[in-house]
């Protein structure tokens, strides 16, 4: 005769929520083919605790307890796991396999929901970033406007120079001209 064996477990520590915990026991109390199970979160003075119910036979429920006190996901920190006889209804394994993926969906959702809102803020701010790019691309167009004006007075600048420089040194070489001439004339020597 086989008979069937309800137990709660608890597992208590400074880390045994967000770790996957829940799912980590499901997996073994599924594979298990236990009658039933659910596991919750709960809190307790401080210190996050993971209440289970499971049910099955003496084999299944013997198995499921060595799984338990051995193994945990890698993230958490286990600081002590009870266990105790427990008559109340615990919930069948496929039951609470679809309310818990429902759970987990529902946290996908939200999580997805704030990927979004924090990228909208991001696009916000890539937006203005993009808008002060364009006005400094817009001040540099300016700049450069500024610097081919430049140029073409400086161009303009030494062209005057240059013609002004170049009759200059031609009067000056005519006058030399003239001097040399002159001091020829008067009988001196001129190289």
């Amino acid at each position: 005769m086989i008979i069937t064996m309800k137990v709660r477990a608890l597992i208590r520590g400074q880390r045994v929520h967000g770790v996957g915990y829940r799912n980590h026991l499901f997996s073994e109390a599924d594979s298990l083919c236990m009658d039933g199970f659910s596991a919750r979160n709960l809190r307790e003075n401080g210190l996050q605790l993971v209440e289970v119910l499971f049910e099955g036979d003496d084999r299944q429920v013997s198995s499921f307890m060595a799984f338990i006190r051995s193994s945990w996901p890698k993230a958490a920190e286990v600081s002590e796991i009870s266990f105790e006889e427990y008559d109340g209804r615990v919930e069948k394994l496929t039951r609470f396999a679809i309310r818990f993926q429902a759970i987990q969906l529902s946290k996908g959702v939200e999580s997805i929901l704030r990927i979004e809102a924090k990228q909208d803020q991001m696009l916000e701010k890539q937006d203005r970033m993009l808008e002060k790019q364009d006005q400094m691309l817009g001040k540099q167009d300016l700049m450069l406007e500024k610097q081919d004006e430049t140029v073409e007075e400086f161009r303009g600048v030494r062209s005057d120079l240059k013609e002004h420089m170049e009759k200059r040194f031609a009067r000056i070489e005519g006058e030399i001209a003239e001097i040399k001439r002159v001091i020829r004339e008067l009988g001196g020597s001129c190289v």
